[in-house]
């Protein structure tokens, strides 16, 4: 019951946001070209067996509009882990294996700020353990298909042979499992450009 009463505030305070954001968007983002915030100054095609490891690369780079995105209104990069999730159950997904110790705090504002890469070391030799204590590392992501999910990610590269759409060629990429057989997939088409 305290656990009902925490989420049914935490929507509260969500609708009361998104009320907020509603009423600044109508006002100031209503016209299509003031939502332009930016534009790519670089965006090389998707590669395929790049580098000594041969990943797939997929990047651009996007100038932001100084005018319209500043340190006054720019939070940073963050994954809003918004009520899609209780907080009880994300953390209990992020917690697979109690060997593994806690390494997560849910943030008290729900933007998980992005900061950093993963290291190399870390990709290979995996710090965490799923359920069955297997070495994993718990990964999350918020995509426009799927929205936020969590999953697994292991130190198997997923070998993908293109055939369409790009040169034909073998590439690598890194395989991101569902947290259990009872999880729906970890990103589904349309979830391309997500941060992981």
């Amino acid at each position: 019951l305290e656990e009902d009463a925490m989420t049914l505030a935490r929507a509260e305070r969500a609708i009361e946001q998104l009320n907020i954001l509603y009423r600044d968007v109508s006002t100031h983002w209503a016209a299509s070209e003031s939502r332009v915030i930016g534009h790519v100054i670089l965006s090389p095609p998707i590669g395929i067996d790049v580098g000594d490891e041969g990943y797939t690369e997929d990047w651009a780079v996007i100038e932001i509009d100084a005018s319209k995105v500043d340190a006054t209104n720019f939070n940073g990069n963050a994954i809003d882990l918004c009520i899609q999730i209780p907080v009880k159950q994300f953390n209990h997904k992020m917690y697979l294996n109690v060997q593994s110790g806690p390494s997560f705090a849910y943030p008290k504002d729900r933007l998980l700020r992005l900061c950093g890469t993963i290291p190399d070391k870390e990709m290979r030799k995996m710090p965490d353990l799923d359920q069955n204590g297997d070495p994993c590392l718990i990964v999350m992501k918020r995509g426009v298909a799927t929205g936020l999910t969590v999953g697994r990610a292991n130190n198997i590269a997923s070998y993908v042979r293109h055939y369409y759409g790009l040169p034909a060629g073998t590439s690598k990429e890194w395989a991101i499992l569902p947290l259990d057989s009872n999880s729906a997939p970890f990103s589904d088409p349309g979830d391309s450009g997500s941060v992981v």
